[in-house]
C-alpha cells in the first residue's frame, strides 16, 4: 500500500495541528467542524491559517485525514520546509541544533527512530544519513553519545 502523498501546506498543518499533543481522533474532528478553538492554545504555530491549509487540502485533493491516522510523505519539500519540518516533529532548530551549508543540513542529533520517520517523511526527495564527522562530535554530551547519532540532510539529486 502507497503511503498518502501531502503538499507542503497541507503536510506542515499536519505536523502542526500533531504539535497540540491531542489525541488523533480529537484533531481530526476538530479539523473537519472546523472548530480549532481546542488546538489553537497548545500547537506550536498557532498563527498557521488552519482554514486555508484546509480549503488547500480539499482543492488539490490532498487526504489530511488518512495522513494523521496513518502516515504520510511530502510530494515535494523545499529546505525551508525541510527546517520548519524538523522543528515541528523534532524541536530542531537551524544553528541551535544543526547548521546549513547550501541545500545540506548537518549536525543533527537524532534518535535511530527519529532518523527512519523523518527518511519516511522526505525521503522521495531527500537522503538521511549519519555522519562520521569529527565537527559532529563537537559539544555532545555522554548522554546523547548513546542514543543520538549526528546526521547529514542532503538533496537526492542536487
Amino acid at each position: 500500500m502507497s503511503r498518502t502523498q501531502l503538499s507542503i501546506p497541507v503536510g506542515l498543518l499536519v505536523e502542526n495541528v500533531l504539535t497540540s499533543g491531542e489525541p488523533k481522533e480529537v484533531i481530526i474532528d476538530c479539523l473537519q467542524r472546523g472548530d480549532f478553538s481546542r488546538l489553537l492554545p497548545l500547537v506550536k504555530e498557532p498563527g498557521m491559517d488552519f482554514d486555508e491549509r484546509l480549503q488547500t487540502a480539499a482543492d488539490i485533493g490532498d487526504d489530511w485525514e488518512m495522513a494523521i491516522r496513518q502516515g504520510y510523505e511530502f510530494k515535494f519539500l523545499h529546505i525551508n520546509g525541510l527546517k520548519r519540518l524538523l522543528d515541528f516533529r523534532f524541536d530542531r532548530k537551524v544553528d541551535r541544533d544543526y547548521v546549513q551549508d547550501e541545500l545540506s543540513l548537518k549536525h543533527i542529533r537524532l534518535t535511530t527512530q527519529e532518523i527512519e520517520l523523518l527518511q519516511s517523511l522526505i525521503g522521495r526527495q531527500w537522503i538521511v544519513q549519519a555522519e562520521e564527522t569529527e565537527a559532529a562530535e563537537e559539544g555532545r554530551t555522554d548522554s546523547e553519545s548513546s542514543s543520538h547519532i549526528p546526521v547529514l540532510i542532503q538533496l537526492k539529486f542536487p
